[in-house]
Protein backbone atom coordinates (compact mmCIF):
# COMPACT_ATOMS: atom_id res chain seq x y z
CA UNK A 1 0.00 0.00 0.00
CA UNK A 2 1.42 3.43 -0.84
CA UNK A 3 2.35 5.20 2.12
CA UNK A 4 0.54 8.61 1.15
CA UNK A 5 -2.74 6.65 1.12
CA UNK A 6 -5.37 7.77 3.53
CA UNK A 7 -6.75 5.79 6.11
CA UNK A 8 -10.34 4.53 6.07
CA UNK A 9 -12.85 6.65 8.06
CA UNK A 10 -14.15 4.92 11.33
CA UNK A 11 -17.56 5.36 9.59
CA UNK A 12 -16.21 2.00 7.60
CA UNK A 13 -17.36 3.79 4.31
CA UNK A 14 -14.36 3.62 1.81
CA UNK A 15 -12.61 6.77 1.42
CA UNK A 16 -13.37 8.11 -2.05
CA UNK A 17 -9.93 8.20 -4.50
CA UNK A 18 -9.20 11.20 -6.58
CA UNK A 19 -6.36 9.56 -8.15
CA UNK A 20 -7.02 9.51 -11.99
CA UNK A 21 -7.59 6.04 -13.29
CA UNK A 22 -4.90 4.87 -15.39
CA UNK A 23 -6.82 2.47 -17.38
CA UNK A 24 -6.16 -0.66 -14.89
CA UNK A 25 -7.94 -1.82 -11.49
CA UNK A 26 -7.44 -0.16 -8.07
CA UNK A 27 -5.69 -2.35 -5.49
CA UNK A 28 -7.66 -3.36 -2.76
CA UNK A 29 -7.16 -2.02 0.72
CA UNK A 30 -5.30 -3.58 3.34
CA UNK A 31 -6.83 -7.12 4.21
CA UNK A 32 -6.85 -6.80 8.03
CA UNK A 33 -9.05 -3.48 6.90
CA UNK A 34 -12.96 -3.19 7.71
CA UNK A 35 -13.87 -1.99 4.94
CA UNK A 36 -12.78 -2.80 1.28
CA UNK A 37 -13.26 -1.09 -2.10
CA UNK A 38 -13.53 -4.59 -3.59
CA UNK A 39 -15.57 -6.63 -1.15
CA UNK A 40 -16.70 -6.85 2.20
CA UNK A 41 -18.60 -9.37 4.90
CA UNK A 42 -19.87 -12.52 3.72
CA UNK A 43 -19.82 -12.16 0.11
CA UNK A 44 -16.49 -11.60 0.30
CA UNK A 45 -15.96 -14.84 1.56
CA UNK A 46 -17.74 -16.58 -0.99
CA UNK A 47 -16.35 -14.69 -3.68
CA UNK A 48 -12.88 -15.99 -2.24
CA UNK A 49 -14.53 -19.90 -2.40
CA UNK A 50 -15.62 -19.22 -6.03
CA UNK A 51 -12.41 -18.28 -6.84
CA UNK A 52 -10.41 -21.07 -5.20
CA UNK A 53 -12.97 -23.13 -6.81
CA UNK A 54 -12.14 -21.08 -10.59
CA UNK A 55 -8.47 -21.57 -9.85
CA UNK A 56 -8.35 -25.15 -9.52
CA UNK A 57 -10.36 -25.99 -12.39
CA UNK A 58 -8.33 -23.48 -14.63
CA UNK A 59 -5.36 -25.42 -13.09
CA UNK A 60 -6.77 -28.81 -14.45
CA UNK A 61 -7.57 -27.63 -17.82
CA UNK A 62 -3.84 -26.23 -18.04
CA UNK A 63 -2.17 -29.42 -17.45
CA UNK A 64 -4.67 -31.05 -19.61
CA UNK A 65 -3.42 -28.29 -22.35
CA UNK A 66 0.56 -29.06 -21.44
CA UNK A 67 -0.09 -32.67 -21.53
CA UNK A 68 -1.95 -33.07 -24.89
CA UNK A 69 0.70 -30.26 -26.34
CA UNK A 70 3.70 -32.15 -25.28
CA UNK A 71 2.35 -35.54 -27.13
CA UNK A 72 1.99 -34.30 -30.16
CA UNK A 73 5.68 -32.68 -29.81
CA UNK A 74 6.74 -36.13 -28.84
CA UNK A 75 4.55 -37.38 -32.24
CA UNK A 76 6.01 -34.75 -34.82
CA UNK A 77 9.67 -35.43 -33.36
CA UNK A 78 9.15 -38.86 -33.78
CA UNK A 79 7.70 -39.16 -37.10
CA UNK A 80 10.57 -37.80 -39.34
CA UNK A 81 13.17 -40.17 -37.65
CA UNK A 82 10.95 -43.23 -38.23
CA UNK A 83 9.85 -42.04 -42.02
CA UNK A 84 13.22 -40.57 -42.95
CA UNK A 85 14.24 -42.08 -46.30
CA UNK A 86 17.42 -42.05 -48.57
CA UNK A 87 17.57 -39.05 -50.99
CA UNK A 88 16.62 -40.66 -54.36
CA UNK A 89 17.98 -39.31 -58.35
CA UNK A 90 15.52 -37.39 -59.62
CA UNK A 91 14.99 -35.36 -63.31
CA UNK A 92 18.15 -36.70 -64.37
CA UNK A 93 18.53 -37.31 -68.15
CA UNK A 94 20.97 -39.97 -68.20
CA UNK A 95 21.38 -40.58 -72.08
CA UNK A 96 23.71 -37.06 -72.16
CA UNK A 97 26.19 -37.76 -69.43
CA UNK A 98 30.23 -38.50 -69.46
CA UNK A 99 30.08 -41.99 -69.04
CA UNK A 100 32.61 -44.87 -68.38
CA UNK A 101 31.93 -48.23 -68.68
CA UNK A 102 28.70 -49.99 -70.25
CA UNK A 103 26.30 -47.54 -70.21
CA UNK A 104 23.86 -50.42 -69.76
CA UNK A 105 25.22 -52.29 -66.63
CA UNK A 106 22.87 -52.95 -64.02
CA UNK A 107 24.53 -50.83 -61.68
CA UNK A 108 24.32 -47.21 -62.31
CA UNK A 109 26.64 -44.49 -60.13
CA UNK A 110 26.36 -40.94 -60.70
CA UNK A 111 28.55 -38.13 -59.44
CA UNK A 112 27.24 -34.52 -59.09
CA UNK A 113 30.74 -32.28 -59.41
CA UNK A 114 31.64 -29.04 -59.05
CA UNK A 115 35.55 -28.43 -60.45
CA UNK A 116 36.60 -26.29 -57.88
CA UNK A 117 35.42 -28.87 -55.05
CA UNK A 118 38.47 -30.33 -53.24
CA UNK A 119 36.52 -32.74 -52.16
CA UNK A 120 35.33 -33.44 -55.65
CA UNK A 121 38.89 -33.86 -56.52
CA UNK A 122 40.48 -36.55 -53.72
CA UNK A 123 37.23 -38.64 -54.65
CA UNK A 124 38.18 -38.40 -58.36
CA UNK A 125 41.80 -39.49 -57.94
CA UNK A 126 41.54 -42.12 -54.61
CA UNK A 127 38.18 -43.02 -54.78
CA UNK A 128 36.97 -43.55 -58.55
CA UNK A 129 40.16 -45.69 -59.46
CA UNK A 130 39.58 -47.96 -57.04
CA UNK A 131 35.61 -48.28 -58.33
CA UNK A 132 37.12 -48.57 -62.16
CA UNK A 133 39.25 -51.42 -61.49
CA UNK A 134 36.64 -53.44 -59.75
CA UNK A 135 33.59 -52.52 -61.76
CA UNK A 136 33.72 -50.23 -64.14
CA UNK A 137 36.39 -52.27 -66.48
CA UNK A 138 34.83 -55.13 -66.02
CA UNK A 139 31.47 -54.16 -67.32
CA UNK A 140 29.46 -54.94 -63.71
CA UNK A 141 28.66 -51.04 -63.41
CA UNK A 142 28.70 -47.53 -65.21
CA UNK A 143 29.99 -44.40 -63.83
CA UNK A 144 28.43 -40.81 -64.93
CA UNK A 145 29.40 -37.27 -64.28
CA UNK A 146 26.92 -34.66 -64.00
CA UNK A 147 27.83 -30.87 -63.31
CA UNK A 148 26.60 -28.82 -60.00
CA UNK A 149 28.93 -25.63 -60.26
CA UNK A 150 28.16 -23.81 -57.23
CA UNK A 151 30.98 -22.45 -55.79
CA UNK A 152 32.43 -20.02 -57.50
CA UNK A 153 31.10 -18.23 -60.71
CA UNK A 154 34.11 -19.40 -62.64
CA UNK A 155 32.79 -22.78 -61.77
CA UNK A 156 30.48 -22.36 -64.17
CA UNK A 157 32.68 -21.93 -67.22
CA UNK A 158 34.78 -25.08 -66.10
CA UNK A 159 31.35 -27.20 -66.65
CA UNK A 160 30.93 -25.31 -69.97
CA UNK A 161 34.07 -26.49 -70.95
CA UNK A 162 33.72 -30.20 -70.11
CA UNK A 163 29.95 -30.37 -71.74
CA UNK A 164 31.52 -28.29 -75.00
CA UNK A 165 34.24 -31.28 -75.57
CA UNK A 166 31.59 -33.97 -74.76
CA UNK A 167 29.35 -32.21 -76.93
CA UNK A 168 32.37 -32.31 -80.28
CA UNK A 169 33.39 -36.16 -78.61
CA UNK A 170 32.48 -38.34 -75.34
CA UNK A 171 35.79 -39.46 -75.10
CA UNK A 172 37.22 -35.74 -74.87
CA UNK A 173 35.47 -35.36 -71.44
CA UNK A 174 37.63 -37.63 -69.29
CA UNK A 175 41.48 -36.03 -70.29
CA UNK A 176 39.79 -33.05 -69.28
CA UNK A 177 37.86 -34.32 -66.29
CA UNK A 178 41.62 -35.65 -64.89
CA UNK A 179 43.59 -32.36 -66.30
CA UNK A 180 41.20 -29.64 -64.10
CA UNK A 181 41.81 -31.69 -61.13
CA UNK A 182 45.00 -32.23 -61.61
CA UNK A 183 45.61 -28.02 -61.81
CA UNK A 184 42.46 -27.37 -59.23
CA UNK A 185 44.59 -24.57 -57.17
CA UNK A 186 42.98 -25.34 -53.41
CA UNK A 187 43.42 -21.76 -52.15
CA UNK A 188 41.45 -20.67 -54.42
CA UNK A 189 37.95 -22.35 -54.09
CA UNK A 190 35.75 -19.35 -53.52
CA UNK A 191 37.76 -17.10 -56.08
CA UNK A 192 36.50 -16.23 -59.95
CA UNK A 193 40.31 -17.18 -61.23
CA UNK A 194 39.80 -19.49 -64.15
CA UNK A 195 39.58 -17.51 -67.66
CA UNK A 196 38.40 -18.81 -70.87
CA UNK A 197 42.02 -18.41 -72.10
CA UNK A 198 42.66 -20.57 -69.25
CA UNK A 199 40.63 -23.18 -70.57
CA UNK A 200 41.43 -23.41 -73.95
CA UNK A 201 45.52 -23.90 -73.05
CA UNK A 202 44.19 -26.80 -70.70
CA UNK A 203 42.18 -28.31 -73.33
CA UNK A 204 45.40 -27.53 -76.04
CA UNK A 205 47.47 -29.75 -73.40
CA UNK A 206 45.27 -32.29 -72.44
CA UNK A 207 42.76 -33.04 -75.49
CA UNK A 208 45.15 -32.33 -78.37
CA UNK A 209 42.98 -33.74 -80.90
CA UNK A 210 39.44 -31.55 -79.99
CA UNK A 211 39.20 -28.61 -82.70
CA UNK A 212 40.14 -25.86 -80.41
CA UNK A 213 38.59 -23.42 -82.66
CA UNK A 214 35.13 -24.63 -82.25
CA UNK A 215 35.65 -25.45 -78.92
CA UNK A 216 36.74 -21.78 -78.43
CA UNK A 217 33.71 -20.87 -79.62
CA UNK A 218 31.29 -23.23 -77.82
CA UNK A 219 33.00 -22.00 -74.64
CA UNK A 220 32.87 -18.23 -75.61
CA UNK A 221 29.06 -18.27 -76.91
CA UNK A 222 27.95 -20.74 -73.71
CA UNK A 223 26.52 -23.26 -76.61
CA UNK A 224 25.68 -26.06 -73.70
CA UNK A 225 24.60 -23.79 -71.17
CA UNK A 226 21.20 -25.47 -71.54
CA UNK A 227 22.98 -28.61 -70.80
CA UNK A 228 24.84 -28.06 -67.78
CA UNK A 229 21.86 -26.32 -65.96
CA UNK A 230 19.67 -29.47 -66.36
CA UNK A 231 22.47 -30.96 -64.54
CA UNK A 232 21.80 -28.16 -62.01
CA UNK A 233 18.36 -28.72 -61.88
CA UNK A 234 18.16 -32.94 -61.66
CA UNK A 235 20.89 -32.02 -58.56
CA UNK A 236 18.28 -29.33 -57.02
CA UNK A 237 15.49 -32.04 -57.30
CA UNK A 238 17.21 -34.62 -55.69
CA UNK A 239 18.13 -32.26 -52.99
CA UNK A 240 21.67 -32.54 -53.34
CA UNK A 241 23.47 -29.82 -50.85
CA UNK A 242 26.93 -29.99 -51.57
CA UNK A 243 29.79 -32.36 -53.59
CA UNK A 244 30.72 -34.50 -54.13
CA UNK A 245 27.33 -36.24 -54.30
CA UNK A 246 26.86 -39.94 -55.42
CA UNK A 247 24.22 -41.80 -56.46
CA UNK A 248 24.28 -45.72 -56.77
CA UNK A 249 21.31 -46.75 -58.61
CA UNK A 250 19.34 -43.76 -58.59
CA UNK A 251 19.70 -43.80 -54.46
CA UNK A 252 21.58 -41.49 -52.77
CA UNK A 253 25.26 -42.87 -50.85
CA UNK A 254 25.74 -41.29 -47.34
CA UNK A 255 29.61 -39.91 -46.71
CA UNK A 256 30.84 -41.33 -50.05
CA UNK A 257 33.48 -43.24 -49.07
CA UNK A 258 35.31 -46.61 -51.17
CA UNK A 259 33.79 -48.60 -48.60
CA UNK A 260 30.53 -46.95 -48.10
CA UNK A 261 29.94 -47.02 -52.40
CA UNK A 262 31.10 -50.73 -52.24
CA UNK A 263 28.43 -51.53 -49.60
CA UNK A 264 25.57 -49.88 -52.00
CA UNK A 265 26.59 -51.61 -55.11
CA UNK A 266 26.45 -54.72 -53.56
CA UNK A 267 23.35 -53.98 -51.50
CA UNK A 268 21.98 -52.75 -55.35
CA UNK A 269 23.57 -56.46 -56.65
CA UNK A 270 21.39 -58.25 -54.59
CA UNK A 271 18.21 -56.40 -55.62
CA UNK A 272 18.91 -56.70 -59.83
Amino acid sequence: MSKNKKPAPKNGKPQQSVKKNTGGAPKPQNPSSAASQWTSGSKRNKNNLGAIALGFVGLIVVLAVLIFVLTKVGEKQATPAASAQPLVLTSYDSSKQPTLGKADSDIKIVEFGDFKCPDCKIWSETVLPELQTKYLDTNEASFQFADYPFLADDSKLLALGGQALYEQNPEYFWPYYKAVYAKQDTNKVRESWITEDYIVNLVKESVPDADIEKFTKDLKDKTYQAAVDADVKAGDDSKITGTPTIFVNDKKVDNPTLANVEAAIEAAKTVN
